[in-house]
C-alpha cells in the first residue's frame, strides 16, 4: 500500500509540477489563479484553459476521492492542424459538424504555431498543469500585442508615399524583429515543455506520435509509390514537424510545405489534374503561404519566380531525403543528420528570403494581381440596405446552423435528441417575427431596386442581385485575408514579421479543426 501510494504521489507530482510531502485531501485555496495572466483580447480561451487544468482535477484520483485510477500509458487520439490555403481561396460561411473526436476548441488560437499538436494531446487529456498555461498564456499575451502594433503601423501607413512607407517600415523592423526572434524561440521551447517528462512521462507517455509506431518508411523512394506508401510517407513528414529534433524552425515549415503536397497527391492520385487558383498556386514567402500571379507576367518576373520555385523545391527534396532515409535510424543518429543539413541549408533559406523581396518589389507594379472584386455599380443607399438585409440574413441563419449540427442518435446513442423536422418547426415558430422582418427588407429592396432599373434600363432585378452577392460574398472573403495578403505581399517587411502576421492571418480564416486520429 505504501508503495502504490508513492508512485501515485510521484504522478501527481510530475503533473502538477509540486514537490514535498503527500497531500492531504483538500481542493486548491479560492483564487489560487486569479493573478494568472491571460491572453490579450482572448479572456474566454483563457477562463477556459485553466477550468480544464484545475489544480484539483489534476490530483490523483487517490488524493482527492480515496480512489484510484490506472494511468492511460499513450494518448488514443493526437491532433493535426488545418492547412492554410491559397491566397483568396474560397472560404465556406458554415461547416458541417465534424465526424469523430473534436479537437479541443482552445487550440483555433494557436492553430499555426509549433506546439500545435502537443497542446492538443495536453488538452484533450486535461493534462495542463498551471505552470504550462501561465507560459502559454504570457506567449500568447506577447505576441498578441506585437501583431496588433503591425497592423497599427500598417494602416497608419496606407496612405503614405513609397519613400515614407519604405522608411516608417524598416524601422519598426528594426524594433520587432529582436522581439518576435525571442517569441519564435519561446514557441520552440514550448513545443519541448509540452512534451511530458519525468515518471509522469515515463508512465503515461511523452505524448510523441512516433512512441508507439512499429513500422519504418523504406530508405528510398518509388518514384510510382502506390497511395498507401504515400499516406504513409505523409504521415511521417507531418509528424516530423513537431516531433523530430534537429531541424531548425525554418526547415520545420519547409516539412509542412512537403507534408501538405503530399496530402494533395493523395487526395488527386488518379484524377486528372483540375484549374482553378488551388491547382495553378505555388508555396511562396512566408513557408506555406500560396499565392497565384498572372499568366501574362514580364519575363524578368516570371523568371525569378520560376528560380525562387526551383531552388525552394531542392530544398525540400533534400530534407524528405533525409527524412525518408534516416526514419529507421535511431532517434540520436536520425539528430545529428538533421543538425548537420539544417546548418547547410541555412545560407540558403536565407538568401531565399531576399530573393522573394525582390519578386514582392515586382509584383507591386502588377496591375492584374488576383484581389477583391469590384461591386456592381448602384446608388449608395441601396448598395447599404442590401449589405444589412444580407447581415441580418446571416445572423438568422447561425442559430439554425448551429442547432442542426447537433449530434444526432447514430452519434450519440445515449443522448435524447429532438427529430430534425421538429427541431425546424420550433425555429420556425421561435423566429417568425425575424422571418417577416427579413422578408420586408427583401421585398422593399426589389422595389427599389425596380425603380433604379427602369430609369437606367439596366439588367433585371434578379441577375443584379445575385450579382450584387456574389460580389459581396468574394469581397467578405477577401476582407478575412487582408493580413494574409499584407504577410506575403506588402514589400518592406522583416521575414520574422510576415511569419508573425501570417500566424494571425492563419487564425483569422477560422478554419475548421480537424478531428483527433488514432495513434500510429
Amino acid at each position: 500500500m505504501v508503495a502504490l501510494w508513492s508512485v501515485v504521489f510521484l504522478i501527481r507530482s510530475a503533473v502538477a509540477g509540486d514537490t514535498g510531502s503527500p497531500p492531504t485531501p483538500a481542493a486548491a485555496p479560492p483564487g489560487a489563479f486569479d493573478s494568472m495572466p491571460l491572453p490579450s483580447g482572448s479572456a474566454d480561451v483563457g477562463t477556459r484553459m485553466i477550468e480544464r487544468s484545475d489544480r484539483v482535477r489534476f490530483m490523483n484520483e487517490a488524493s482527492s476521492h480515496y480512489s484510484y485510477q490506472s494511468v492511460q500509458l499513450l494518448p488514443d487520439f493526437y491532433f493535426f492542424p488545418p492547412n492554410p490555403p491559397s491566397l483568396g481561396a474560397a472560404l465556406r460561411l458554415f461547416y458541417l459538424a465534424p465526424k469523430g473526436v473534436p479537437a479541443p476548441p482552445e487550440l483555433a488560437n494557436y492553430v499555426n504555431e509549433p506546439f500545435y499538436p502537443v497542446l492538443g494531446v495536453r488538452l484533450a487529456a486535461e493534462d495542463l498543469p498551471p505552470r504550462l498555461q501561465a507560459g502559454l498564456a504570457a506567449y500568447r499575451a506577447a505576441k498578441v500585442e506585437l501583431q496588433n502594433g503591425l497592423r497599427s503601423k500598417i494602416a497608419r501607413l496606407a496612405g503614405a508615399d513609397t519613400a515614407t512607407r519604405r522608411q516608417e517600415l524598416a524601422s519598426l523592423a528594426h524594433a520587432q524583429t529582436p522581439r518576435i526572434v525571442e517569441l519564435e524561440a519561446t514557441a520552440a521551447q514550448l513545443r519541448t515543455d509540452l512534451q511530458r517528462n519525468g515518471v509522469y512521462g515515463a508512465l503515461a507517455g511523452r505524448g510523441d506520435w512516433n512512441e508507439g509506431r512499429k513500422w519504418r518508411l523504406a530508405p528510398k523512394s518509388d518514384e510510382k509509390a502506390v497511395k498507401d506508401t504515400l499516406q504513409m510517407e505523409f504521415e511521417v513528414m507531418r509528424a516530423a514537424i513537431y516531433y523530430e529534433e534537429g531541424l531548425s524552425s525554418a526547415q520545420r515549415r519547409l516539412v509542412r510545405e512537403i507534408a501538405m503536397e503530399l496530402q494533395a497527391e493523395i487526395r488527386h492520385s488518379g484524377e486528372p489534374a483540375s484549374g482553378g487558383s488551388e491547382a495553378s498556386s505555388f508555396f511562396f514567402s512566408p513557408e506555406t503561404a500560396r499565392i497565384s500571379v498572372p499568366a501574362d507576367l514580364p519575363a524578368g518576373l516570371a523568371a525569378q519566380i520560376g528560380a525562387f520555385v526551383g531552388e525552394k523545391k531542392q530544398l525540400k527534396i533534400e530534407l524528405r531525403d533525409a527524412l525518408r532515409t534516416f526514419d529507421g535510424a535511431g532517434m540520436g543518429e536520425r539528430t545529428r543528420v538533421l543538425r548537420q543539413l539544417a546548418a547547410s541549408q541555412a545560407p540558403r533559406i536565407a538568401a531565399l528570403e531576399e530573393r522573394a523581396e525582390d519578386i514582392r518589389r515586382g509584383l507591386a507594379g502588377v496591375p492584374n494581381m488576383p484581389g477583391p472584386p469590384a461591386p456592381p455599380p448602384l446608388p449608395d443607399e441601396l448598395a447599404v440596405r442590401i449589405s444589412s438585409y444580407r447581415s441580418h440574413k446571416l445572423d438568422l441563419l447561425k442559430p439554425l446552423h448551429a442547432m442542426l449540427a447537433q449530434p444526432t442518435p447514430a452519434e450519440r446513442p445515449l443522448e435524447r435528441t429532438v427529430p430534425v423536422k421538429e427541431q425546424v418547426a420550433i425555429f420556425n415558430r421561435e423566429h417568425a417575427a425575424q422571418f417577416a422582418q427579413l422578408m420586408a427588407e427583401k421585398d422593399g429592396i426589389r422595389e427599389a431596386l425596380g425603380r433604379y432599373l427602369r430609369s437606367e434600363d439596366r439588367k433585371s432585378i434578379g441577375d443584379l442581385l445575385e450579382e450584387f452577392e456574389n460580389s459581396r460574398q468574394e469581397q467578405e472573403i477577401w476582407e478575412r485575408y487582408r493580413d494574409y495578403q499584407v504577410a506575403v505581399l506588402l514589400p518592406g517587411l522583416s521575414p520574422e514579421q510576415r511569419r508573425l502576421l501570417f500566424d494571425a492571418a492563419v487564425e483569422e480564416l477560422a478554419l475548421p479543426l480537424p478531428t483527433g486520429e488514432a495513434a500510429p
